[in-house]
């Protein structure tokens, strides 16, 4: 789902979509599509709700221990937001 050879901001033309990476100078919105490194095939999200402090994200088959809503600090500094989990690789919107 990410190309980590995309720059930030760039299409990715495999998924026809705008890819950030985590720590863009470009905020997360609603509806953008959350990528995570968290297993050898990954895992995707969508965004749900952003403030200014944290984003929050609904998904499927978190697993058996986890939410199918999770929430993750969101950083602004030095300009660039970053979504505070070292699994969040980026986002994927719509252009």
């Amino acid at each position: 789902m990410f190309d980590d050879s995309i720059p930030d901001g760039n299409l990715n033309p495999k998924r026809n979509l705008l890819q950030f990476h985590n720590g863009s100078p470009t905020k997360p919105q609603v509806d953008d599509i959350i990528v995570l490194g968290w297993s050898k095939y990954g895992h995707v999200a969508i965004i749900s709700k952003v403030t200014d402090n944290d984003i929050e994200i609904v998904q499927q088959n978190p697993g058996p221990t986890a939410s199918s809503r999770a929430t993750f600090p969101l950083i602004y500094k030095d300009g660039l937001w970053k979504i505070d989990s070292f699994r969040v690789l980026g986002y994927l919107r719509k252009r």
